[in-house]
C-alpha cells in the first residue's frame, strides 16, 4: 500500500516543483540593468580645458527598459501591479555625472557614477548595475591663450558728435575667431557722453565661450574691462573766457540787423509807456531808430540740464536800448534782447557760430521785464557770466 501512494505522490511533486520553478523564473529579474551600457561619455576641448561630454543613449535605453516591462508582464504570477508610465518615468529618470567635469588636462582622472530612483527601480522589480567607472584624460591639444590686452588690441573706441552730446560707436576689427565673436559694450551705457568722460568698455562672455577655435580667454569675465576717454570734433563752449573778444564784438553789431520790423512788438510797447499806437490803413507805422548795446550775458548750461527739451547748450544774450516810433512822430525807448545760441569750440580753439539770421526774442519798455527773461528765469538751470560791455 506505501508503496502505490509513493509512486502516486511522485508525479504531484514534480508538478509543484517544476511549477514552483516556473514561477520564480517569470516574477523575479533576470539580467542586470548596466547604466553604462546606455551613456556615451566623451572629452572635447584643449588641455588645461578640457570638459566631459555625457549623453544618454535614449532609444536602447528606452527600448531595453520596454523589454523589461513586456517581460514582466508575461509572467504567470505577478508580485505586484504598475502602470507602463512607471517604466517610462524609471528610463527618464537616470541619470549619469562626472567628478570632475571641466578645466581637466591631460593625465586627469574622471570618475562616472549613475544616478536613479532606486525605490522605483525595488517598485518595477529591475535589478539595476550602477558601477563607477574612472576614465584617464589624454590626446587634448593645447589651446592659445588670450590675454585682456589681446581681446582690446583691435577694439576701436571712437565719439562722434559735440560734446556734451557725443555717441560712442565701438568696432570690433579683431581677426581672431573668439575675439570676433565676442560683444564689447560699455559697463554703464550712455546716449550721450561729455568730453574728457572715462567710459568702461567690457568684454561679455559666459563660461562656455571663454575656448574657440583652439583660443581661449585666459581671464574672467569681470576683469576683462578697459577705460578709454571720450574725445570728439569739438564741444560746446561753456565759459566767456572760451570766445575771442573779435567775435563777442561781431555779435554786438550783428545783432543790430535784428531791428528790422518794429511792429511785433510796438503795440505792447506804446502801452507799457501809455501812449496811443497810431494806425495807418489799419496798419501800425512802428519803426525801430538806432539800437545801442547796454548789456549782455553768456548763459552755459549746467550739465544735468543739457539735452533737456529747450534748452540750448550756451546762449549770449544781447540787451539793446532802442527808441521806437510810429506816424505821429511819438517816440519811446524799449529794452530788446538779441540772442544767439550753440557756440562750439573746435580742437584748434577756434570757435564757430552762426550770426547769419539774428532776432529778436524780447522787447519792453520795462527793464525789470527784461532782466527776468534773461536772467532770472534761467539762474536755476544755467551758469551765467555778465559781459563788461565797455572791453569789447
Amino acid at each position: 500500500m506505501r508503496k502505490w501512494l509513493l509512486i502516486l505522490l511522485i508525479p504531484i511533486v514534480a508538478a509543484i516543483i517544476g511549477t514552483g520553478v516556473f514561477v520564480v523564473v517569470n516574477a523575479t529579474p533576470g539580467d542586470a540593468l548596466i547604466l553604462s551600457d546606455y551613456f556615451e561619455i566623451k572629452y572635447d576641448g584643449y588641455n588645461g580645458k578640457g570638459h566631459v561630454v555625457i549623453t544618454r543613449k535614449d532609444d536602447m535605453l528606452f527600448d531595453e527598459v520596454d523589454v523589461i516591462r513586456l517581460e514582466q508582464k508575461e509572467a504567470l504570477i505577478k508580485n505586484k501591479v504598475v502602470e507602463n508610465d512607471e517604466y517610462l518615468r524609471f528610463a527618464a529618470g537616470i541619470e549619469a555625472m562626472a567628478e570632475p567635469m571641466n578645466n581637466l588636462k591631460n593625465g586627469d582622472t574622471f570618475v562616472i557614477s549613475y544616478l536613479y530612483d532606486e525605490e522605483l527601480a525595488k517598485r518595477l522589480c529591475i535589478n539595476v548595475d550602477d558601477s563607477e567607472a574612472t576614465y584617464t584624460v589624454e590626446g587634448l591639444s593645447d589651446a592659445q591663450p588670450l590675454s585682456v590686452d589681446d581681446l582690446f588690441k583691435d577694439i576701436e573706441v571712437s565719439f562722434q558728435g559735440i560734446s556734451p552730446d557725443l555717441t560712442m560707436l565701438i568696432t570690433n576689427k579683431s581677426t581672431n575667431p573668439l575675439i570676433k565673436s565676442l560683444v564689447f559694450n560699455a559697463v554703464d551705457y550712455k546716449e550721450k557722453y561729455t568730453e574728457g568722460e572715462t567710459v568702461k568698455i567690457k568684454c561679455y562672455f559666459n563660461e562656455g565661450e571663454r575656448l574657440h577655435d583652439s583660443f581661449y580667454i585666459d581671464a574672467p569675465a569681470d576683469e576683462c574691462v578697459r577705460e578709454y576717454t571720450a574725445a570728439g570734433e569739438a564741444s560746446y563752449v561753456t565759459s566767456l573766457d572760451q570766445i575771442p573778444s573779435s567775435v563777442i564784438s561781431e555779435a554786438f553789431e550783428a545783432g543790430k540787423k535784428a531791428f528790422v520790423d518794429a511792429n511785433e512788438y510796438g503795440v505792447r510797447i506804446f502801452c507799457e509807456a501809455n501812449l496811443v499806437p497810431v494806425y495807418i490803413n489799419q496798419q501800425a507805422t512802428f519803426r525801430y531808430l538806432n539800437p545801442r548795446i547796454i548789456a549782455a550775458y553768456f548763459k552755459a548750461v549746467n550739465p544735468e540740464e543739457a539735452g533737456k527739451l529747450g534748452n540750448d547748450y550756451n546762449e549770449l544774450d544781447l540787451i539793446y536800448e532802442v527808441p521806437i516810433t510810429q506816424a505821429d512822430g511819438v517816440t519811446c525807448n524799449c529794452e530788446a534782447v538779441v540772442r544767439f545760441s550753440d557756440f562750439v569750440l573746435t580742437k584748434d580753439g577756434s570757435v564757430k557760430y552762426d550770426f547769419s539770421a539774428p532776432s529778436i526774442i524780447s522787447a519792453s519798455h520795462n527793464n525789470s521785464s527784461i532782466h527776468k527773461n534773461v536772467v532770472t528765469r534761467y539762474e536755476d538751470t544755467y551758469s551765467i557770466e555778465k559781459l563788461e560791455i565797455g572791453k569789447y
